[in-house]
């Protein structure tokens, strides 16, 4: 995959930002099953969106960082991170943006990230989506979540507070 250079970021067209609910053109299967079926069912978003949970918790773990410690690198709190990945089933999503700071954060290598994305909803696009081009051009270039931030607000997004 081609370099992503924040020159890049700033003139390329992207269909998508990666900051609006990207799971929305996905079939709504709510209606015809409950959760506890969904949840059931190989593949599913559920299924995968658990599978995401488990891992980010692995991570966190295997970082074996303080709860201060991962709050300033990651910009998400604590409390917040652990309510999301200890929600039922079906009920709390990891969002994009969330998941963007947990892995620039904390310094992820790219096939890591693209695992949690792929998991998220799809893999890391950054041809695509400019959010996924900033998380891009932040691993590749072994940025923290202040080089995310600022990347994000020249293309007129602050995602400090997105969680």
């Amino acid at each position: 995959m081609k370099t992503i250079t924040l020159e890049y970021i700033l003139t390329h067209k992207f269909e998508k930002t990666g900051f609006e609910d990207l799971n929305s053109e996905r079939h709504n299967t709510s209606g015809m099953f409950t959760k506890a079926q969904l949840s059931g069912l190989p593949g599913t978003d559920v299924d995968n969106m658990l599978k995401l949970k488990s891992r980010m918790a692995d991570i966190y773990y295997e970082k074996n960082i303080s709860t201060a410690k991962f709050e300033a690198d990651t910009n998400i709190k604590y409390n917040s991170f652990n309510k999301s990945i200890n929600a039922p089933a079906g009920t709390r999503r990891i969002s994009r943006p969330m998941l963007a700071k947990f892995v620039v954060g904390l310094k992820l290598p790219l096939d890591v990230a693209n695992e949690l994305f792929s998991l998220e909803s799809y893999p890391l696009s950054p041809d695509t989506v400019l959010l996924d081009a900033i998380v891009f051009h932040c691993i590749e270039n072994n940025y923290g979540i202040d080089e995310l931030f600022e990347t994000a607000e020249q293309v007129g997004y602050d995602i400090k507070m997105i969680v």
